[in-house]
């Protein structure tokens, strides 16, 4: 390839190809080809910048840098010689290959270290570098390594063993990616964090990145989670300073594990309130802060398992404010219209029995209810497995599970009932890919229906005893489900009998 020369006086100047002709000289040759082109000194820089780009198989953060040197070139008052469509332009690249490239700049150490090692993809390394603060980047790197080589599917490695680019898009997703529609923070206040400011016009906003989140249907997220968690701790900060201010308590960690049961919102018969959601036995469900004004008791600030703080107030005492002050919520009630509990409606819960004023009897009503519902999909399960193979039963109970069933946690359910626990520090899907691995055919069908019935294990119609395909299911498969729930009553009613009469003995 011939070597770039542009005139310099009455001589020439090597704009790139100077290894070659050193290398001509220590080989004696006399000549070498040569093209000449009178060139600006920018002209010429970003020539000799872009000559490395233009071999067979540059490494892309090779080029990344390259297209990174133009950027930063400045003519002789300081103005920015290039921008990313000139270098675009002149490296005969598109726009968007030339963003891409750039980003991969924002690598840290030790992935550009992984990158040229050949352990991550080009594509692989530009999702890290979009989607993980630099700073973040070697702890994210750990994460990824240890995952592959202890928790990874097999479709998830390539053939080298590394992981592939949409297991690491799925674990940046997981891990590191916030959506913007879930922040527990309001995400339009510039004060929270002064130095980020709002999240409106932030560059770190995917749908403020048009030329690295192309995709129509992308969600809007977050991709500086470290930011995100500096957001969330001054949020979390000043709610706690503001319930204190006004009387308030905040709950610890495991205080709030109880109050929402591990979940990320109230459990429908919980004894709290959200202040800030809505009243359901109000006709015009205003919200409880609304509706309570100034008699609203001091909150408690409690944080769901997703880490969002939320004032609760217990129920029996903002009922008991109002009611102390003329406002009787159930006169307020629409007429025909049933009482409902915390956050339910009332189709949902008017089926229930109103619950035994005994705590110790509430507790062994919803104990034998929780048994029967597991006996119960045991014996269903059971009955699946042990029919014959081309038994129509099982492939119809899917399909009407498939267009009924709500959605729950069934995988945990599923492994808890086989299992006994789900292992501590192990995810539910591990689990049960390790118990689905050891079963048969008939088995693993059983397991489907299974999975199928518990979707819709907690969500009951009104008028029903049992959810709608459960109901079903003890239909086709004949199980009498008055009689297992009999014994599972008498069985337990057993035990508890055994353990007050050891409890008297003991005293006595």
């Amino acid at each position: 390839m011939p070597i770039k020369l542009r005139p310099k006086g009455e001589r020439f100047e090597i704009i790139y190809g100077e290894r070659r002709w050193r290398a001509a000289k220590e080989a004696g040759l006399d000549a070498i080809p040569a093209t000449v082109e009178d060139l600006s000194d920018e002209e010429a820089q970003a020539r000799r910048i872009l000559e490395n780009t233009q071999r067979q198989d540059p490494h892309a953060l090779e080029e990344a840098e390259a297209y990174e040197r133009l950027l930063a070139m400045r003519d002789r008052k300081g103005k920015a010689v290039h921008t990313v469509e000139s270098v675009a332009e002149v490296a005969g690249r598109s726009p968007a290959h030339v963003y891409h490239r750039l980003k991969l700049t924002a690598l840290a150490p030790e992935l550009r270290k992984a990158f040229y090692a050949g352990e991550l993809s080009a594509t692989g390394a530009f999702l890290v570098a979009r989607g993980i603060p630099t700073e973040l980047q070697a702890e994210a790197w750990a994460r990824m390594k240890r995952y592959a080589e202890a928790d990874a599917f097999e479709d998830e490695l390539d053939d080298e063993g590394h992981l592939t680019v949409s297991a690491i898009e799925d674990i940046i997703d997981r891990d590191y990616a916030r959506r913007i529609d879930g922040a527990p923070f309001p995400v339009g206040d510039a004060s929270l964090v002064p130095a980020a400011g709002a999240c409106a016009a932030c560059p770190k906003r995917s749908v403020n990145q048009p030329a690295l989140f192309p995709e129509p249907d992308r969600e809007d997220v977050c991709t500086d989670v470290a930011c995100w968690r500096g957001k969330v701790a001054a949020f979390i900060e000043r709610e706690r300073r503001e319930v204190f201010a006004v009387g308030g308590t905040v709950l610890l960690e495991e205080e709030s594990r109880r109050v929402f049961n591990g979940g990320a919102a109230l459990p429908w018969n919980s004894p709290w309130i959200d202040l800030d959601g809505p009243c359901h036995e109000h006709p015009e469900r205003l919200r409880w802060r609304e509706l309570l004004g100034d008699l609203c008791p001091a909150p408690t600030l409690a944080f769901t398992s997703q880490g969002r703080p939320m004032r609760l107030a217990r129920r029996a005492e903002a009922l008991g404010a109002l009611q102390k002050n003329g406002i009787d919520l159930s006169a307020r009630r629409p007429p025909g219209e049933p009482a409902t509990e915390a956050g339910g409606s009332s189709a949902e819960f008017s089926s229930r029995p109103a619950p035994p004023s005994d705590a110790a009897e509430t507790r062994f009503t919803a104990e034998v209810a929780r048994a029967t519902r597991q006996r119960l999909l045991a014996a269903v399960v059971a009955a699946a497995e042990g029919a014959a193979p081309d038994d129509d039963r099982f492939a119809n109970l899917v399909y009407e599970t498939i267009l009924h069933g709500g959605y729950h946690n069934a995988l945990v359910d599923t492994v808890k009932r086989r299992a006994g626990k789900v292992p501590k520090g192990e995810q539910p899907e591990v689990a049960l890919a390790r118990i689905a691995e050891g079963l048969s055919g008939p088995a693993l069908r059983a397991l489907v229906l299974e999975l199928c019935l518990s979707r819709g294990a907690y969500f009951i119609l009104s008028g029903d005893k049992y959810p709608r395909d459960l109901a079903r299911a003890l239909e086709v498969y004949a199980i009498d489900a008055e009689g297992l729930e009999r014994a599972v009553a008498d069985e337990l009613g057993a035990k508890r009998a055994a353990r007050a009469g050891k409890t008297v003995a003991t005293h006595a």
